[in-house]
């Protein structure tokens, strides 16, 4: 009889490691997806509108156009960037760069496929 009960024991704590560990290295995914938006940049640029592939903004350093390709939702909700009231209103932009990796046999040899400029932080400047 103990010794019924302590394989049970036994199962019931490998079974309690095993979800551990996948925890872990699912956890260890999710940082590594994020890592690229910690890396963050602060810029003042001019709201320049949305078109299909984003918000467009003019770096009011060099005059080029920035292209956003998401914003948080919140943002979205403080700033109706889909209101054409805004274009030309000036915006400190705190962003991150996302970057997608092709699918690659080799877990340590992966190919970056494109990038994508994400707004974290808008406040309006004068």
């Amino acid at each position: 009889m103990i010794q019924v009960w302590n394989s049970r024991n036994n199962s019931l704590n490998m079974r309690k490691s095993i979800i551990v560990l996948l925890l872990a290295e699912l956890s260890n995914q999710v940082f590594a997806q994020e890592e690229n938006r910690k890396i963050t940049q602060v810029i003042v640029a001019t709201y320049d509108g949305k078109s299909d592939l984003g918000y467009r903004f003019i770096d009011r350093i060099d005059d080029s156009q920035i292209l956003f390709s998401k914003i948080d939702l919140v943002l979205l909700e403080k700033f109706d960037l889909m209101d054409d009231t805004l274009i030309g209103a000036a915006f400190r932009i705190t962003f991150g760069t996302e970057i997608f990796y092709a699918e690659s046999a080799d877990e340590g040899n992966e190919i970056p496929m494109r990038e994508q400029l994400v707004i974290l932080d808008l406040d309006l400047v004068d």
